[in-house]
C-alpha cells in the first residue's frame, strides 16, 4: 500500500503524477507576470495561460493538462491584502493544483477522478466531504450521486454566486461543482453545514473549498446572452496550501511545511518567538509576502510607482511595516530568500537561479521604505497636532498611499494619542484610487471570442517574415475599433510586437482597398495587425479578396540591426560588468535600442567604453548570425541564455553569433553582424532598484548622432574664439559662480538692512509686538528678507509682512518660537488673510505664506491685522 503524501512537495507530486496516469501532459507553470494579456495585473488562476485554449484557439494541440500554478491576489475583486496574517487562510501568493480537458473528456471523468484523488489516494474521510452543484445542474447533481454515493443534502444547489464561474462580463463560463471539506466537530455537523453563514460556502473557517470543476460550456457577449462553446471543456482549481493544511492535519496554512521554515526564520532572526494568535501576525504577514515579492520579482516585476509595480512596492511596505513591529530597524526581509529557496527552488527553479537578483532588489526596497516610515511618522505627528479630534479620511489615504501606512497602523497611532479616523472617508479615497486605476486599466485587444467581428473563417496566423517582406494573404476576420480597424490574416510577413521587438508597419492592400498598418500584435497564435484606411471602402466583399501584404523594408533593416546589437551588448556587459548581468527587458525599434539589465551599480565610464568597444570589434569581425530551433534542453546544454520570466515552448529558437553570442529569441536579426555598422551607447542610468538601462543607436542613426555632436563642438569653438572650449567653458563656469555669490552676499546685506527697518514700528496687541509692513521688490529678495527677519525679530512677537507686484502678491507671517508654544500658528494667521486678500496660503508653525492674484486686496488685509490678532 502506498505512503499517504504528507511533505507539500509529495503533495504536489501526487497530484501531478495522479493525472499523468489519466493521460494528463504536465504543463510547467507560466511566471507570475502575464506575458501576452495586458488586462491581468498577475497571474490569479491556473487557467490564465491556457485562456485561449477554450475559445478554440489552442495551437500546441492540448487535450489534458496537469499543472501546479503559481498565483499572486492582490488587485480587483481579489484585493485582500489587508487580510492577509488575521486568518489562517488569506494569502497573496498562492499555488493553484489544476486539470483541464479541452474538448475531451467532461464532467463524468473529472468528477470521478476528483473523487477518486481525495478519498482513495489521499484518503480523506468521505463524511467530512461535501459537494456544491449549479442550481439547474442536475447531470452533474446525479453524476455526484453515482460516484461519491453521498446522502443527498450533502450534494447541495446554489446559484450564479457560488456555483456558475465567468472569466468576466464576457467571455468563457460555465457551471462549477466544489468540494468543501469540514475541518469541526462532526459532533455539530449536522446542525451547522446547511447554515448561509456558518455552512458550506459560507464565511467561514469551518467548511474550507478545496477543490473547483468548472464546466465552461459557453461563451458570453456583451448583451448577456450565452453563446455554446464549439467544444466543452474543463478547468478545476485546488488550494495548494489549503489541502496541505488537511493533509498535514494543521489548523491554519501557516502551521503547514509551506511556512514553518520560513516562520521559524523570522522567529530566530527577529528574537521574538512565533505565536498563533494575534501576536503572530507580524510572521505571518513577514512569510505571506516575501512568497510574492520572491517570485514576482523573479518573473521579471519590480517595485516601482504605477501598475504591478506599485502593488508590489506596497506589499513590501507592509512586510516590512510588520517586521518594525518586530523591532527590525533595518532591512530583514532579504535575508529569508535563502530559506524559500530551499523549500520551493526544486518546484520552481526560477527562484533558486535569481535568488541573489531577488535578495537585492528586495534589501535595496527595504532601505528606501526605513527611510519613508521614518518621515510618515513624522508626517503622523503634524496630522496629529492639527487639532481634529477624528483624522480625515484624506490624510489616512496620504499616510497609506504615500508612506505606506495601512489603516490598522494610523489607527494604532491615533489611538495612542486619544485620536480617532475617519474610516468612511479613507474608504471613499480608495474608492476614487480604484476608479483611477480601472480608467487607467489597459484595454487588451483580444481575438479570442467571436463578439464585434466579421468572421471569414477560423485559424491561427502563420508567420513568414523571416524570409518574406511580402506575401499574399486573406483575412480570417476584421473588426472596426474607434477608426481604426484590427485585422487577423491567415499568414503574414509582419512581425508581431514581443521579446522587446516592436510590432512591424508597412501597408495591407487589394485593387478595392488599401489599408496602413501602423502596428503589429500577438495574442497567442494569432496575429493582430492594427490598420487604417488609406483608401477603398470596408464590406464584406472587399475584405473577402486576396491582399499583398508588405512590410515597410528601411524599418525592418534598421530594427533587424538594433536587435542584433542587443545580443552583442549583453554578451559584452557579461565579460566586462561580471556572468551576474542577465536582461531585464529591452525596446527594439527601427531609430534605437534600450536595454535593461541587472546590475547592483551604476557602470563607470571605464566599462561604459569598454562593453561599447568590444560590440564594435564584433561589428568588425563580421560575426555570422545564424538562427537554429531546437529542443529547449538542447539550447541550454549550448549554453544559450534565455529571458527570465518568459514562458517558452519545448521548442525554442536559439540565434548565435559564432561563439560570442547564444539566446533564445523569436525576432528579427541580420545574417553579419558586420551589417550593423556602427554601435553607440547614448545614456547609462538606473531605472529601478538593481536594474541599469543603456540606450544606443546603431548605423547611420549612430553616424547622424556624431555628425551633430561634432556640428556643436564646431559652433561652441566659433563662439567662444578658442580651440580649447573646455577650458573657457571652465573659466566662465567659475566666473558665473563667483557673480552669484557676490549677488547673494549683497542680496542679503540689503535684507538685512531692510529687516532693522520694518521692526521699527510696533503695534501692541495683547501685549504682543506685531509688524506690519507692506513693500514691492523681487520675489528672490523677499524670500532673503524673511530669512534675515526670522533671525534679527526682537522680542517674542509677530510680523506681517507683504509683497506687492503688479499682477501678483504674497503675505508672511512670522510668529516667534516662543509663541507657537503657545499655539499661535503662522499658517492660522496667513490663512485669514488670504480670504481677505483673495488668495490661499499656508506653511509651518513658525513661517507661513499666502498668495494672491489680486494684489489690490492686500491692503485690506493689512489693515485687518489687529482685529485678527484680537481673536486669538
Amino acid at each position: 500500500m502506498p505512503q499517504l503524501p504528507r511533505t507539500s512537495s509529495e503533495i504536489r507530486s501526487s497530484f501531478i503524477k495522479f493525472f499523468e496516469s489519466k493521460e494528463h501532459l504536465f504543463v510547467r507553470s507560466s511566471p507570475v507576470v502575464p506575458q501576452d494579456d495586458p488586462t491581468l495585473m498577475f497571474i490569479n488562476a491556473g487557467m490564465n495561460q491556457f485562456k485561449a485554449c477554450f475559445l478554440g484557439d489552442n495551437p500546441n494541440g492540448y487535450k489534458r493538462v496537469a499543472n501546479s500554478q503559481k498565483c499572486i491576489r492582490v488587485s480587483g475583486k481579489h484585493n485582500d491584502l489587508d487580510e492577509v496574517g488575521r486568518d489562517t487562510y488569506h494569502h497573496t501568493f498562492f499555488e493553484m493544483l489544476g486539470n483541464w480537458s479541452f474538448g475531451d473528456y467532461y464532467k463524468k471523468e473529472a468528477i470521478a477522478w476528483a473523487w477518486e484523488l481525495l478519498t482513495e489516494v489521499w484518503k480523506l474521510p468521505k463524511e467530512r466531504l461535501f459537494v456544491s452543484v449549479y442550481k439547474d445542474d442536475d447531470e452533474a447533481w446525479q453524476i455526484w450521486k453515482d460516484v461519491s454515493k453521498l446522502p443527498d443534502n450533502r450534494i447541495m444547489r446554489f446559484g450564479e454566486k457560488s456555483n456558475f464561474w465567468e472569466m468576466g462580463d464576457t467571455g468563457p463560463c460555465g457551471p462549477c461543482s466544489e468540494i468543501h471539506y469540514d475541518k469541526g466537530d462532526l459532533a455539530t455537523q449536522e446542525a451547522t453545514f446547511a447554515d448561509p453563514v456558518k455552512g458550506v460556502n459560507g464565511a467561514n473557517a469551518r467548511y474550507i473549498e478545496i477543490w473547483n470543476n468548472v464546466f465552461m460550456q459557453f461563451e458570453r457577449i456583451k448583451n448577456g446572452e450565452l453563446l455554446p462553446l464549439k467544444n466543452k471543456n474543463v478547468d478545476t482549481g485546488m488550494g495548494f496550501e489549503r489541502v496541505c493544511a488537511i493533509l498535514q492535519n494543521k489548523e491554519s496554512n501557516y502551521d503547514t511545511d509551506v511556512f514553518a521554515p520560513i516562520i521559524s526564520q523570522i522567529a530566530e532572526l527577529s528574537g521574538t518567538p512565533y505565536s498563533q494568535d494575534a501576536s503572530g501576525m507580524p510572521h505571518r504577514v513577514i512569510a505571506d509576502h516575501l512568497r510574492s515579492l520572491s517570485f514576482a520579482i523573479a518573473d521579471g516585476a519590480l517595485p516601482s510607482n504605477d501598475g504591478r509595480g506599485y502593488v508590489l512596492r506596497r506589499i513590501l511596505r507592509r512586510a516590512s511595516r510588520y517586521a518594525r513591529v518586530l523591532n527590525q530597524k533595518e532591512p530583514f526581509i532579504h535575508r529569508l530568500v535563502p530559506t524559500l529557496v530551499q523549500s520551493m527552488g526544486e518546484a520552481f527553479p526560477e527562484i533558486r537561479e535569481r535568488a541573489d537578483f531577488v535578495a537585492e532588489v528586495i534589501r535595496s526596497e527595504e532601505e528606501r521604505f526605513i527611510r519613508t516610515l521614518d518621515a510618515g511618522l513624522e508626517r503622523f505627528e503634524k496630522i496629529a497636532t492639527e487639532g481634529n479630534k477624528v483624522i480625515p479620511g484624506a490624510y489616512v489615504f496620504l499616510l497609506y498611499d504615500t508612506y505606506g501606512f495601512p489603516p490598522d497602523l494610523t489607527r494604532i497611532l491615533a489611538e495612542e494619542k486619544g485620536l480617532q479616523i475617519d474610516e468612511a472617508g479613507f474608504e471613499a479615497e480608495m474608492e476614487k484610487q480604484k476608479e483611477r486605476a480601472r480608467a487607467a486599466q489597459k484595454q487588451g485587444l483580444s481575438a479570442i471570442g467571436s463578439e464585434g467581428w466579421t468572421i471569414f473563417a477560423e485559424g491561427s496566423t502563420e508567420f513568414l517574415g523571416y524570409e518574406k517582406s511580402t506575401v499574399a494573404v486573406k483575412v480570417l476576420r476584421y473588426k472596426e475599433d474607434k477608426g481604426s480597424l484590427s485585422i487577423v490574416l491567415d499568414r503574414t510577413p509582419f512581425y508581431a510586437e514581443m521579446g522587446g521587438q516592436v510590432g512591424e508597419k508597412g501597408m495591407l492592400k487589394n485593387p478595392d482597398v488599401e489599408f496602413k498598418i501602423f502596428d503589429t500584435l500577438k495574442v497567442n497564435d494569432i496575429w493582430i495587425h492594427r490598420a487604417k484606411l488609406i483608401s477603398g471602402e470596408i464590406n464584406e466583399k472587399n475584405m473577402s479578396r486576396e491582399f499583398t501584404a508588405s512590410v515597410n523594408e528601411h524599418e525592418r533593416a534598421a530594427t533587424r540591426k538594433n536587435h542584433s546589437a542587443t545580443h552583442l551588448l549583453q554578451a559584452a556587459l557579461r565579460k566586462v560588468v561580471g556572468e551576474h548581468v542577465n536582461q531585464q527587458g529591452s525596446r527594439v525599434a527601427p531609430e534605437n535600442l534600450r536595454f535593461d539589465f541587472t546590475a547592483f551599480q551604476a557602470l563607470t565610464p571605464e566599462q561604459i567604453k569598454e562593453a561599447e568597444n568590444l560590440v564594435n570589434a564584433k561589428i568588425q569581425e563580421c560575426l555570422r548570425v545564424a538562427s537554429d530551433s531546437m529542443p529547449i534542453e538542447k539550447a541550454k546544454e549550448i549554453g544559450a541564455m534565455a529571458l527570465f520570466g518568459e514562458k517558452y515552448g519545448s521548442v525554442v529558437r536559439v540565434v548565435s553569433m559564432e561563439n560570442f553570442s547564444k539566446e533564445f529569441c523569436g525576432g528579427l536579426h541580420v545574417k553579419n553582424t558586420g551589417e550593423i555598422g556602427v554601435f553607440r551607447i547614448l545614456s547609462e542610468s538606473s531605472i529601478s532598484a538593481g536594474i541599469r538601462r543603456i540606450e544606443a543607436l546603431t548605423a547611420f542613426n549612430a553616424i547622424e548622432s556624431f555628425r551633430e555632436e561634432a556640428n556643436i563642438v564646431s559652433l561652441l569653438k566659433e563662439r567662444f574664439r578658442s580651440k580649447d572650449i573646455l577650458e573657457r567653458i571652465t573659466q566662465f563656469s567659475e566666473n558665473l559662480k563667483a557673480n552669484e555669490k557676490l549677488i547673494t552676499d549683497l542680496r542679503a546685506k540689503i535684507a538685512e538692512n531692510q529687516s532693522a527697518d520694518l521692526f521699527k514700528k510696533t503695534l501692541l496687541i495683547k501685549n504682543i509686538p506685531i509688524w506690519v509692513s507692506q513693500m514691492s521688490i523681487e520675489p528672490n529678495d523677499f524670500s532673503a528678507l524673511l530669512e534675515v527677519a526670522q533671525k534679527i525679530m526682537p522680542a517674542q512677537g509677530i510680523a506681517v509682512f507683504a509683497n506687492v507686484q503688479s499682477d501678483s502678491g504674497s503675505i508672511a507671517v512670522i510668529v516667534h518660537p516662543e509663541l507657537v508654544k503657545k499655539n499661535i500658528k503662522a499658517g492660522d494667521i496667513v490663512k485669514k488673510l488670504a480670504e481677505l486678500a483673495g488668495g490661499k496660503g499656508g506653511g509651518r508653525p513658525n513661517l507661513a505664506q499666502a498668495g494672491t492674484k489680486s494684489p489690490e486686496k492686500i491692503g485690506e488685509a493689512l489693515a485687518a491685522v489687529e482685529k485678527i490678532m484680537g481673536e486669538f
